[in-house]
């Protein structure tokens, strides 16, 4: 019951009751987070038509992200980002509500979910902290008396939520002070500073792969465009710029998430491609309220449908992409299979990969699923005693080639021969010592 608690996990729990009921294949659990991934989608599309009253502007967020390359991929895969996300939205919803009709339901709603974001993902107790402090500007500055209700709702649910979230570490981990020690393990793990031009290139790498070069730099042009607008606006319209809560303000609070969520436990998001998933959410509003800005009149309404369809059916080709990739490093490409079998006729009781340098295919050598493609055992080599005389070595292809197997060569005090390359992988003979 204490598995995996140094994350709240209200929705996992939820899994695990799904699970007894529906069995634990994995169609189980995709199934869930499928659901939770259309829940999601729904929970953007409803801010969006509540905060713009616009069916294209919703629709083109909803679509847009739920065709963005890390959402596809990951839309049913077990993930706590997810999960805070879902509360989130409809968070936001309720509150939307409340703001625009002064709803006691939609108020006693937003104080619940934001009890159950601290029930649910740290992420979600970050997003609670924006939306906190946002409407604490607007309830000081415009004397606002809905905002005010609503940020007390907000304080008071979470100040339950988190009494119900230390309560039950603590039962489950038999005392604070176990807790604690979890809790500072798993935060200095997560926090392990990363040298920053490293982090920052592979987060770049990152979000090139999960929303595609062109996008990142659309949407940073666009967020710009429309805070520009709309503060001119203001100015014309005598219209406050912090008002009740809309899908600028969503915006702003999810892409403050993201941004703390990423930088703050930087060696989680080093490792880590799908925890910049919090960008999803400002992604699709910013490119959604473009949309809204654009289409004016009915012409142009037009012009904004086909250019978001455009850029729906680019994101698809671009998920499909990155799924591919994503399996290629899972499972094996087509070449990497038939360079494993092609080795079956030669003579050597077992494969030893060797690790030269951290890299994703390093976990295709660490299950059943490799042995699926062969007809030897393999064993990871942690150490050079573990080449043995006429054994198979396996290591990543590098450039560099003769440096890496004179370097192994020393490392384990054997002689490599008969060098077998394929796309990704090569082979060697281990002969005996150096």
């Amino acid at each position: 019951p204490n598995y995996n608690t140094d994350h709240p996990f209200l929705v996992k729990a939820a899994l695990q009751q799904y699970t007894k009921l529906v069995g634990s294949e994995e169609w189980a659990s995709r199934s869930f987070y499928l659901a939770v991934s259309f829940a999601l989608a729904a929970g953007l599309f409803t801010v969006l038509l509540t905060t713009t009253g616009n069916l294209l502007t919703s629709l083109t967020g909803a679509a847009v992200l739920v065709s963005l390359p890390v959402f596809a991929v990951y839309q049913s895969a077990v993930k706590f980002e997810t999960d805070g996300m879902l509360v989130a939205v409809w968070l936001f919803v309720a509150l939307t509500r409340h703001q625009r009709t002064g709803s006691r339901r939609a108020l006693a709603a937003t104080g619940i979910l934001a009890g159950l974001a601290f029930l649910t993902h740290w992420s979600a107790m970050l997003f609670v902290a924006a939306l906190s402090t946002w409407l604490l500007i607007v309830a000081w500055r415009r004397r606002d008396a809905s905002a005010r209700r609503a940020l007390l709702a907000v304080v008071t649910g979470s100040a339950l939520g988190a009494a119900m979230l230390a309560a039950l570490m603590d039962f489950l981990q038999g005392g604070w002070q176990n807790v604690l020690v979890i809790l500072r393990n798993a935060f200095a793990i997560r926090s392990d500073p990363i040298p920053f031009a490293a982090w920052e290139a592979r987060e770049w790498d990152y979000a090139k792969l999960n929303f595609s070069e062109a996008l990142v730099w659309f949407v940073i042009g666009a967020a710009l465009l429309i805070g520009v607008s709309r503060w001119r606006k203001r100015g014309v319209s005598g219209k406050p710029l912090l008002g009740a809560p809309g899908a600028g303000a969503f915006a702003v609070c999810t892409a403050l998430v993201a941004v703390a969520w990423i930088f703050i436990f930087r060696q989680g998001s080093f490792v880590h491609v799908y925890w910049q998933s919090w960008f999803c959410l400002p992604i699709a509003v910013i490119v959604a309220l473009t949309a809204e800005e654009v289409s004016v009149t009915p012409l142009r309404l037009v012009g904004a449908a086909a250019l978001a369809a455009v850029l729906v059916a680019f994101l698809t080709v671009a998920s499909r992409r990155a799924y591919a990739g994503v399996l290629a490093d899972q499972l094996g490409t087509d070449a990497d299979i038939a360079f494993l079998r092609s080795l079956r006729n030669d003579r050597f009781p077992r494969f030893v990969f060797v690790p030269v340098s951290e890299a994703s295919l390093d976990s295709w050598f660490q299950g059943p699923l490799f042995e699926y493609y062969t007809d030897r055992p393999v064993v990871l080599a942690t150490s050079g005693d573990a080449l043995r005389d006429g054994d198979k070595a396996l290591v990543l292809r590098f450039v560099q080639r003769d440096a890496v197997v004179s370097g192994l060569e020393r490392w384990s005090g054997k002689r490599l021969a008969n060098e077998k390359c394929g796309p990704r992988f090569c082979a060697y003979d281990v002969i005996g010592s150096r």
